[in-house]
């Protein structure tokens, strides 16, 4: 009646929306998960809880309803610190805070539960995949530093990612926040069952996820390869805005998308600057 081409969730609920009414709302909606699996995979606590079930590396991981229960059981059972303190089942990091020592715990936090969990030392990564029927069909993972953000292939956590993506017969998309140490080992941190924040990067690398998933929907074949995706910081691309030439495809691509907006790219340099070199809003900072 509305003819409408492709319903896509845009966040956790309307993900867990189309995976309980999707059958129902009468129009192709774009591949998710099960409700069950939703569930599971965006509660941290639960998704550590997986991750031991399944052989998956991830921090030690405790659960605390109160600020006050959590030092209770401090004072029995010493906790090691760095830690992180994080709520169960937020987004875009909200909540998370890093505690180095005991004395730097807060009186309160306006979250409960409180997930707990050891501090893993070294870089971020990212990984996502885009499956069907627990078979991953593309696949785009990211590290990022002070100075740049790079497409990586690291084949250890693509084999932890497939192990749980075969378990659920995952469909559609899954991305996951995961910590690498200096002597290469390896921490799941974090599970979106949905779509997530900077999508966006991947585009800049030719990867699509929006539309690859409308193409499996659709019952298409195979799905292309892309290059690799290597960005330097927003501060580090203007200095080179005389010798264009010195720039690759992607970082030109990402040039063309930031100068939409000169205020928020400007915004971008200045933090960039200050050392705060993050993605935030689609922007490389």
């Amino acid at each position: 009646m509305h003819d409408i081409d492709m319903v896509l969730p845009s966040c956790s609920r309307t993900t867990r929306l189309l995976a309980a009414y999707g059958d129902q709302i009468g129009a192709p909606f774009y591949p998710v998960p099960d409700p069950e699996t939703v569930d599971v995979l965006d509660d941290k606590w639960r998704f550590a809880g997986l991750c031991v079930d399944l052989g998956l590396p991830v921090p030690a991981t405790r659960r605390f309803e109160t600020m006050a229960d959590l030092r209770r059981d401090r004072e029995r059972e010493p906790l090691a610190f760095p830690l992180i303190l994080k709520p169960a089942a937020m987004s875009g990091g909200y909540g998370v805070r890093r505690i180095d020592t005991a004395d730097a715990l807060p009186e309160h936090l306006n979250y409960a539960p409180i997930i707990c969990q050891s501090y893993v030392p070294g870089e971020e990564l990212s990984a996502f995949y885009l499956c069907e029927s627990g078979r991953i069909r593309a696949s785009f993972s990211y590290r990022r530093t002070f100075t740049k953000l790079e497409e990586i292939r690291v084949p250890v956590i693509d084999g932890h990612a497939r192990r749980l993506i075969e378990h659920f017969r995952y469909d559609g998309v899954i991305g996951f926040d995961i910590r690498r140490q200096p002597d290469g080992r390896i921490g799941f941190i974090e599970c979106n069952p949905r779509f997530w924040y900077h999508m966006d990067v991947a585009m800049l690398a030719g990867l699509n996820f929006v539309t690859l998933g409308c193409r499996l929907r659709e019952g298409e074949g195979e799905l292309a390869e892309t290059d690799t995706l290597k960005i330097r910081s927003p501060r580090r691309l203007c200095g080179n805005l005389l010798t264009p030439w010195r720039l690759n495809r992607a970082e030109r691509a990402y040039l063309r998308y930031i100068i939409r907006d000169p205020a928020i790219s400007a915004w971008a340099a200045f933090q960039s600057a200050m050392g705060r070199y993050r993605l935030a809003g689609g922007q490389l900072l």
